[in-house]
């Protein structure tokens, strides 16, 4: 960020005109010129540009490019691009040998409510946005609900498996989880969805215990009837 500050310096130094009272940046209108690496050699240029001329996504006709070209071939590095439109702020790198640009890349950054889309323009709302797949290894939630630990409770009403049964049969799924075509719509919220989960682990283990006793009573019964009948 230092470094890109340094360099708007240097182009508001070097391109200022006043007349009278009246002070501003000089923008060459280039509009429909895709320049080659080649063109820029040791320069700092900022250029009006239509986004179709020069590939770059984003949104609205028109752009800003900002261009730096620190030397004249590859032995001083690449040249770097910036352009700003409507859709954000864009960048890519461009070698003198070959004479090509690369791809646009886009520099994530908040927007005005302080969200952050990645592959999307779309946040709907979140912090984070992302269009794709995403890897991490390691992710903390921090619920602010409750976490169901209240299962194990003596005043927990535990749904009887008739009830269970009687649900799945007329929904199709469990009680108090979503349906697939509720997930397909409104997706999953995780911390959310563990927790649910975490209380139907619980009631399973109430049932196992539950059937476990029950298991046991029939057990000692038929024992006793095996010794009766000797």
């Amino acid at each position: 960020m230092r470094n890109i500050t340094i360099i708007f310096l240097l182009i508001i130094a070097g391109t200022i005109k006043s007349y009278s009272q009246s002070t501003y940046i000089s923008v060459p209108d280039t509009r429909a010129v895709n320049d080659s690496v080649g063109t820029f050699k040791r320069k700092v240029t900022y250029e009006f540009k239509t986004r179709t001329a020069v590939g770059v996504p984003g949104a609205g006709n028109y752009s800003g490019m900002l261009t730096m070209a620190p030397w004249i071939d590859n032995t001083g590095g690449k040249v770097h691009q910036m352009n700003f439109n409507d859709g954000g702020i864009f960048y890519r790198t461009g070698t003198y040998l070959p004479n090509q640009w690369d791809t646009w890349r886009k520099f994530i950054v908040e927007d005005v409510n302080g969200n952050v889309s990645i592959g999307t323009t779309d946040p709907k709302g979140y912090k984070l946005a992302v269009a794709g797949n995403m890897i991490a290894e390691s992710m903390k939630v921090k619920l602010q609900g409750t976490w169901p630990d209240y299962v194990f409770k003596k005043d927990y009403q535990l749904p009887s498996l008739e009830q269970t049964e009687k649900h799945i049969k007329e929904k199709g799924h469990l009680p108090g989880i979503p349906s697939a075509a509720e997930v397909k719509v409104e997706g999953i919220e995780v911390g959310d969805m563990n927790a649910k989960l975490l209380r139907k682990i619980e009631e399973l283990t109430l049932y196992l215990i539950e059937l476990k006793k029950e298991n046991k009573q029939l057990s000692n019964r038929l024992t006793q009837l095996e010794q009766k009948s000797k």
